[in-house]
């Protein structure tokens, strides 16, 4: 049985504005830094192919991010839920999860899959095809904006007890203990 220890929620603690906002100032942030970094260490010799391409991937960029909190749970399929939180047509939000209690070191590693699996490929990227760099730096930057709730949800559940499991709901987490009934429990004893 899991009892609630405390609850996150995201929306009503920060506003979907403010989400918006920092996102994409960490993104630029991000962009300049490490193409001013880039420029400083392999030059600025940069190539404009391939625009369409980079266009694509750009786009490819949220569902891959979405995609990639789930393999941690690839072997527990059944149990993850994809839910749209967005009216918009064009650009539609959604929110995966599992549908149980998940211990929080696998919720912390589900949460840290895009940023560490998408920043090793953009700067890899970046550093063999060094005259597309602009188009890696870029992605990996959106990549970091798109991760900033991540790093929200990852500081919150860092600051719970070792032993707690974590259950995200639509819009925030619910933190939960574990506990056994003891053996002599009888449905009557509940008055």
């Amino acid at each position: 049985m899991y009892l609630c220890n405390k609850n996150f929620n995201i929306r009503s603690t920060y506003g979907i504005q403010r989400i918006m906002l920092i996102s994409a100032l960490l993104g630029i942030i991000v962009y300049i830094v490490s193409f001013e970094v880039f420029s400083a260490i392999f030059g600025k010799k940069f190539s404009d192919d391939n625009f369409l391409l980079f266009v694509a991937s750009l786009l490819c960029l949220y569902p891959v991010h979405k995609l990639l909190h789930m393999l941690p749970f690839i072997q527990d399929t059944k149990s993850l839920i994809i839910q749209k939180t967005s009216k918009s047509k064009y650009f539609p939000l959604f929110n995966t999860r599992v549908n149980h209690p998940v211990h929080k070191l696998h919720f912390a590693i589900a949460l840290m899959c895009p940023v560490v699996i998408i920043t090793i490929i953009t700067i890899a990227g970046a550093v063999m095809y060094t005259q597309f760099a602009h188009y890696f730096l870029f992605i990996f930057a959106v990549n970091i904006g798109l991760s900033f709730i991540d790093f929200v949800y990852l500081k919150y559940i860092m600051n719970t007890p070792q032993c707690s499991f974590v259950e995200e709901r639509k819009y925030g987490l619910e933190v939960l203990s574990k506990h056994d009934l003891p053996l002599n429990f009888h449905h009557s004893d509940i008055r």
